[in-house]
């Protein structure tokens, strides 16, 4: 059975059309809230200055460059130094692991969630510096990537592949076709809060795809996967804010998950941000980063060039970080529209197969200045 129908053939909700992905559900599941002078390059055209978020920790001026080739806005990130990682842990984090001895039955939960609860991956918060890159300002569109495969059903991929990008690779998102034969049904299409359009959408972040059509495309439009570190900086800023636009939680200041019954929905549903799948790219203006970087909490999670380890952060190298030389999983980061509060702070780290495609997943792209 498709892996898209057997999720609805197992489930009431009509919010999930999808197949089970344990790992990018897990991660929904054991989310909480935590309480708690940039230079233009002489060939770019003059700087454009955006307004900084309200509430934000620090002001920075945030400037923006043209990238012809893909029609794209790029944010610079000047050269400098910031701490990447997080000192922060769940609150309901025991003292110690539980090691040994027999669990009672209220302590097993605590001793599977453990490491996740104490953010391991996101350890130690160490101090990095990066030479200055530009960042796109939204994440790549379905727009922008149709151009990328007119070109190659035109010419193929052979300038773009990666080295290791299996044979025969076919570079359209999962959900541009037929992805759930189900909404061939009127009665069940009339229901569901989604359909064939909805992840195909101009103007939308384009999603189900995986990494080696993210290589692809960047290598394309003359960039390439932006680090995770570069990432983090680009969302966080230098002052490592929790959240782009501060410590302090906020919502309707990104698309993500959670519904609510309340005055302030925006649309038919019970989305308190107005969206239960990707949003049009730039639709939370004040919720961008330090900056001006768009969509870095939600909306669509995204994958970062490098191979990913959980100890990863214990033998950083303290300049321009790349992740291991060799891996299993690419790394993603940002969260998704399915995402809680905790799940989309500035510094959590996911990570998938290269071959890995889901309707929450898309990427950004960067270049070197």
């Amino acid at each position: 059975m498709d892996g898209d129908l057997a999720l609805v053939c197992r489930t009431t909700s009509l919010r999930s059309p999808f197949l089970r992905a344990p790992k990018f559900l897990a991660a929904f599941a054991a989310t909480l809230v935590f309480v708690s002078a940039v230079t233009t390059r002489a060939d770019n055209p003059p700087a454009a200055t955006l307004t900084p978020p309200p509430g934000a920790v620090a002001a920075i001026l945030p400037q923006e460059i043209r990238h012809a080739a893909d029609d794209s806005v790029m944010m610079v990130v000047p050269a400098i130094e910031f701490v990447l990682g997080t000192a922060d842990a769940h609150p309901d984090l025991p003292a110690k692991p539980y090691v040994g001895g027999e669990l009672r039955p209220p302590d097993i939960p605590r001793a599977r969630a453990y490491a996740a609860w104490a953010l391991a991956n996101e350890r130690p918060a160490h101090a990095v510096r990066l030479k200055a890159f530009a960042i796109d300002r939204y994440e790549v569109t379905n727009a922008q990537y149709r151009k990328f495969l007119a070109d190659v059903a035109k010419n193929g991929d052979d300038a773009y592949a990666h080295p290791d990008q299996p044979k025969g690779k076919d570079h359209t998102p999962r959900y541009w076709g037929d992805f759930n034969p189900l909404l061939h049904d009127p009665a069940y299409a009339r229901l569901a809060q989604y359909s064939a359009a909805t992840f195909a959408g101009d103007q939308n972040p384009v999603v189900g795809v995986d990494w080696f059509d993210a290589y692809a495309y960047a290598k394309w439009a003359g960039k390439r996967l932006p680090t995770e570190a570069e990432w983090e900086l680009a969302a966080r800023g230098p002052d490592g804010r929790r959240w782009p636009w501060g410590n302090d939680w906020q919502w309707g200041l990104c698309n993500i998950g959670g519904e609510k019954l309340a005055s302030d929905v925006k649309s038919k549903g019970r989305e308190k941000d107005g969206f239960i799948y990707p949003a049009p790219v730039g639709s939370f203006p004040d919720g961008r980063s330090p900056f001006g970087c768009d969509d870095m909490a939600g909306n669509a999670a995204e994958w970062c060039a490098d191979w990913y380890a959980a100890d990863d952060y214990q033998t950083d190298t303290a300049e321009n970080p790349r992740g291991p030389a060799t891996g299993t999983e690419r790394a993603v980061r940002g969260g998704s529209s399915q995402n809680m509060p905790s799940g989309v702070r500035c510094s959590v780290r996911y990570h998938h197969e290269p071959e890995f495609r889901f309707f929450t997943l898309g990427f950004r792209c960067a270049k070197d200045l």
